[in-house]
């Protein structure tokens, strides 16, 4: 688990960092250097960004080799293939990368029909739909090791920048469903919360229960700004990453022992929550289970400062 998590979290967040970056400078870049003139090119640099991406787009579809995700504006709200709200900073930074990617320069070496086979044969199919209509499909592929992404477009292939950084443009779009999943899990603040019980082994359980407009701890004294500094760390409530079936972490979790229980009781039923904690010390993270369902990580560190925290009250 420690070396699976971390390399997917470390891949995943050095997409989000190398974009972020950009996002940065751009707005810099763009007004005090132009590294050529669009006019002078035979092609359309920007050929393949979008203005306005978050009000253009309606919907895209990411189709790998194995593994399909869509991506679906419900209202005023983006969801993943129509089941998870899609979290928050990689929709700002996708959308931002569909208004900001521009081409490099077009292939046109004596490599491009193995490029082109390489991308068609292993890279992701996306479609972009505004209000129902088309507006872009292409293949994206390329090599992370070299930082070198493809974009194929009918018999044209271009190799593919964010102008003033070098970013691996095609990562983000071959990121797995739960990198897209928002990872809150308790949608609220400690004012939604009914009560909070926390269950360790060898250990007294702790409850907080609502009363007077506070949370209050239950059948010991406890300075009452402590308390709410502590019940605050559950406002919005996340995991660091969601497990598929099959991750390593899960096929190994008969090595974990049971670290506890946290219980939340929320005023609206759906919002409540059951979450399992399991330590190996060997692992660079609990085990998280949910309402008895899907699993978690969360890393150790975040854990950690909890459970100390909890001790100080």
């Amino acid at each position: 688990m420690q070396d699976s998590m971390a390399k997917s979290q470390s891949r995943k967040n050095f997409i989000l960092l190398s974009v972020l970056v950009v996002l940065v400078i751009l707005s810099i870049w763009a007004y005090s250097y132009i590294p050529y003139e669009r006019k002078s090119t035979s092609f359309d640099k920007d050929l393949f960004a979008i203005d306005n991406a978050n009000q253009a787009i309606s919907r895209i579809e990411l189709d790998g080799q194995d593994f399909t995700n869509t991506l679906e504006k419900k209202g005023n709200a983006w969801v993943v293939n129509e089941e998870y709200r899609m979290d928050a900073s990689m929709q700002q930074v996708f959308f931002k990368l569909l208004e900001e990617v521009s081409i490099q320069r077009p292939v046109i070496s004596e490599k491009l029909t193995e490029i082109k086979k390489n991308v068609i044969d292993s890279g992701v199919q996306v479609n972009i739909y505004g209000n129902e209509s088309i507006i872009n499909s292409f293949t994206v592929g390329g090599d992370f090791q070299s930082m070198q992404s493809y974009f194929v477009s009918g018999e044209n292939v271009y190799i593919m920048q964010l102008p003033g950084y070098q970013s691996y443009v095609a990562g983000i779009f071959e990121v797995s469903e739960n990198d897209w999943r928002d990872r809150v899990i308790f949608d609220g603040i400690w004012q939604d919360m009914v009560s909070l019980k926390i269950d360790r082994p060898n250990r007294k359980a702790v409850e907080f229960k609502y009363k007077d407009r506070l949370l209050r701890i239950q059948n010991q004294t406890a300075d009452t700004a402590e308390v709410m500094n502590f019940v605050e760390r559950f406002n919005y409530f996340f995991v660091d990453q969601f497990l598929p079936e099959g991750h390593i972490a899960l096929e190994k979790k008969n090595s974990f022992e049971e670290a506890g229980t946290i219980e939340i009781e929320a005023l609206d039923k759906d919002e409540s929550l059951k979450l399992e904690f399991f330590k190996n010390p060997a692992f660079n993270a609990y085990l998280v289970n949910i309402n008895g369902n899907e699993w978690a990580a969360i890393r150790n560190e975040r854990m950690e400062k909890l459970w100390i925290e909890l001790e100080k009250l």
